[in-house]
């Protein structure tokens, strides 16, 4: 039976953002992305990393993305080995760039940019 792998999740961006070229030469961007959500303790914190590879989105992530910016990503999950054990990661189709004040203030603004390229992969 085939599934359903959708994810949107937003958040935050941390740390350092990576360019980088495949061994065929194709662009990717890959950043983490922390999203918190109130609890009965405080805050919890979910992390997620995003790998990006459709040339018009990293193109974009080389212009708007900085750490601290808010986010809207809209992918599918992906599993990969790598050093630290098997991972789970977001692929990214859709990214929602957000200013910082439209993110603490929805009132303030609306989306600073969207960025729906029409080669998205099904």
């Amino acid at each position: 039976m085939r599934g359903i792998n959708r994810v949107i999740f937003s958040g935050n961006v941390t740390g350092k953002i990576d360019f980088a070229s495949t061994d065929r030469g194709q662009d990717v961007c890959t950043f983490i992305i922390a999203s918190d959500r109130a609890a009965s303790g405080g805050t919890v914190t979910a992390y997620a990393k995003v790998n990006v590879y459709m040339d018009g989105l990293v193109a974009a992530c080389r212009v708007k993305l900085e750490k601290g910016c808010y986010v809207l990503v809209e992918g599918e999950l992906m599993n990969r080995n790598s050093p630290a054990g098997r991972m789970t990661e977001i692929r990214a189709w859709e990214l929602l760039f957000l200013n910082p004040a439209a993110a603490v203030s929805p009132s303030k603004g609306a989306p600073t940019d969207v960025v729906d390229p029409a080669d998205r992969d099904p």
